[in-house]
Formats: structure tokens, C-alpha cells, sequence
């Protein structure tokens, strides 16, 4: 935008020194050369202040054109969040709902603090072993009483 309004203004000063060069090699009286440069000074501030207004209007368009654009992206922004917040309370309701419904079913039994764990330690790894060892036993079991009960 920058690079436009110098480019415009190089040309119009350009264009003002070689009007103002044609009428001062032509050959005219004083009173003739002034008048028209005086019109010409005219007419350039009068095209100077058309494009200062227009550039003046454009920027305005642009300005209110971004604050409506900004406004919508906010109010997108705020039903997405009021709408989120909806759901996170339903889906709380629900959740403290099952849990009363669970509570009454088993009673308040349920209620366990973490004391209650501390003399529970499972090693994973052996409790894991174990289960593999019984299902091997029992898979050799069950393949004895298949070929006895063949034979």
C-alpha cells in the first residue's frame, strides 16, 4: 500500500513539474502563465484531497468490516464455550445420578478410604505368573481326561 501511494505521488509530482516546465518554455504573457498554474495548483490539491478521503473512507470500510469479523469470531467463541459448559454439567448430573443410583443398589458400603488398601500389595508380575500356571495345569488336565477318555 505504502509502495501505490508513493508510486502516486511520484507521478504527480512529476507530472505537475512537466506541465509546469511545457508552460513555462511556451511562449505566453505573465498574467496567463500564472493564472493557469495557479488552476493547475488548484486542481492538484483538489485531486490530492479526493484521494485522501477515498483512502480515508477505505480504511474506515476496513476497520468496521474487522471489528464485525472480530465480533462474530467472539460470539462463535462464547456459544462454543457456554455450550461445553452445558454439556460438562449434564454429564456430571448424570454421573452423580448413577453414582446415587449405584450407592442405594449396594448400599453405603461403598465408601472406601485409602486405608483400607494399605495392607493390599499385588505384584503384578507374580499374580500374572500364577494365573499362567494354573491355566497351563488345568489346559494338561483337561488334555488327559480328552485322551484317557479316547482311549
Amino acid at each position: 500500500m505504502a509502495k501505490k501511494g508513493h508510486f502516486l505521488l511520484g507521478v504527480l509530482v512529476g507530472g505537475a513539474a512537466a506541465i509546469g516546465a511545457t508552460l513555462m518554455l511556451t511562449p505566453k504573457t505573465g498574467k496567463e502563465l500564472q493564472s493557469k498554474l495557479v488552476d493547475l495548483g488548484d486542481d492538484l490539491m483538489d485531486r490530492a484531497q479526493d484521494y485522501y478521503y477515498l483512502a480515508s473512507e477505505t480504511a474506515a470500510d476496513l476497520k468496521d468490516d474487522a471489528k464485525q469479523h472480530m465480533n462474530r469470531v467472539h460470539d462463535y467463541a462464547s456459544d462454543w464455550q457456554d455450550n461445553a459448559s452445558d454439556i460438562k454439567e449434564q454429564a456430571k448430573a448424570q454421573f452423580d445420578e448413577k453414582t446415587a443410583d449405584l450407592k442405594s443398589q449396594f448400599g453405603d458400603g461403598l465408601e472406601v478410604g485409602q486405608e483400607d488398601f494399605d495392607d493390599i500389595v499385588i505384584d503384578g508380575k507374580s499374580a500374572f505368573g500364577q494365573a499362567k500356571d494354573e491355566a497351563v495345569t488345568a489346559a494338561s488336565e483337561t488334555v488327559q481326561k480328552v485322551t484317557t477318555e479316547d482311549e
